[in-house]
Formats: C-alpha cells, sequence, structure tokens
C-alpha cells in the first residue's frame, strides 16, 4: 500500500466473561467482540475480548490524537462502570493503537500522541496502553 493506514480501539480483556453480558453491563454496542477459541479468520483468540474502534482511516496523514479523543470521549460517561467491570468480569482494559506506515518518502508519518484528558482516563481506568507499529 502506497499510504498510511491506522486505527484506535478500547478493548476489555478476558477468560471468563461473555462479551454479550459486557455490552448489556456498558450500554455501548461495540464494534466487535472475540470468543475464547473461535475461529477468526487467520488466528484462535486467547481470550474473550469486547472492543470498541474507530473506522480504520487509510490516508496519507493518520491523527492519533484524533482518533484516541474519539474513543474516549464515547467511554468517558462510562468510566464507573469500567470500574465496576474489571471487578465483576474480571477484564482489564486495553487502549490500543494500530498503524502502518507508508514506505513512500513523501508521505508524512502519523502523528503518534495523546492529549492530557486522554491519559488522566486511560490512567483512572487502569488501562495499558499498546501501540502496534507496521510498514508496508
Amino acid at each position: 500500500m502506497d499510504t498510511n493506514e491506522g486505527r484506535v480501539y478500547f478493548s476489555l480483556d478476558g477468560d471468563d466473561f461473555d462479551p454479550d453480558e459486557m455490552t448489556i453491563f456498558l450500554g455501548i454496542e461495540p464494534t466487535s467482540i472475540r470468543r475464547k477459541g473461535s475461529k477468526v479468520p487467520g488466528k484462535i483468540p486467547k481470550m474473550n475480548s469486547w472492543e470498541l474502534s474507530t473506522e480504520n482511516i487509510v490516508n496519507e496523514y493518520i491523527d492519533v490524537f484524533e482518533m484516541s479523543t474519539e474513543i474516549v470521549n464515547k467511554l468517558k460517561a462510562k468510566k464507573e462502570l469500567i470500574l465496576q467491570a474489571k471487578d465483576r468480569f474480571n477484564v482489564l482494559p486495553r487502549f490500543e493503537v494500530v498503524l502502518w506506515f507508508s514506505m513512500n518518502e513523501e508521505h508524512s508519518t502519523p502523528a503518534i500522541g495523546f492529549e492530557v484528558e486522554t491519559v488522566e482516563f486511560l490512567g483512572e481506568i487502569g488501562a495499558f496502553v499498546d501501540i502496534d507499529t507496521y510498514k508496508h
């Protein structure tokens, strides 16, 4: 691919919870769910996962600041429920940035960073932050 690509997502991961119950508990429709042991193209999930994601952006300019803020703004009102869910469902919150960099030197590299409010929110809920980068 000759351009950059990226997405940001928040997930709640755990061994023994039902993602459908999490949806009801949080009152938010996930972008996707994964069930431990189910067949997903290319792999078999090792744990259950409830995920809320931005769209996959394909563009020369990818703004992680903006995409991260978009996800956190959807979750802020659910902060107390997320904290309760950690104990009730034995899940871990994860905030993931996935970027594919164009090898075309004429394209800019994605802007990677987080607004203060995003960092504060992720800290308050105890989220693990992971940034995966790949080359096209």
